[in-house]
């Protein structure tokens, strides 16, 4: 799952943002960064266990993921947790798009997944700055 430099160069990414969430944020930061944290070793670990069903694998780390940004979003004063909750809700989508073939190639979804995980980074990272 790191075998080429791009994939570790987002691993260096996600690592980061988490750990600066971790360090410089409010409760919420650090609770977003944990669990992103947690939902990409879990999504690695699932690809080192099997490639047959990554897309499965994926839909539930990002659905753990989802329901724990929907927690953080409720009744927040901060509007990162809703663009997180948007941007997981984009990535289950288009797994559940790509589960049942429907209109996705390989090359399409993984953009599409790339995306939308850079954009609960970024909502996590804008949140984490405003909170500093």
């Amino acid at each position: 799952m790191l075998q080429s430099w791009v994939t570790q160069l987002g691993a260096i990414g996600v690592l980061l943002v988490c750990l600066y969430a971790l360090y410089a944020g409010g409760w919420r930061e650090r609770f977003g960064g944990a669990l992103y944290i947690i939902a990409y070793l879990v999504s690695v670990g699932f690809g080192l266990i099997s490639d047959e069903h990554a897309t499965l694998y994926l839909l539930v780390a990002d659905t753990l993921c989802l329901q724990g940004f929907y927690v953080l979003s409720w009744k927040s004063p901060h509007p990162w947790p809703k663009w997180a909750v948007a941007g997981q809700l984009v990535c289950i989508v288009a797994e559940v798009a790509n589960m049942f073939h429907i209109g996705f190639d390989s090359h399409a979804f993984l953009t599409v997944e790339t995306a939308a995980g850079y954009g609960v980074l970024l909502a996590l990272l804008l949140g984490t700055i405003s909170a500093a």
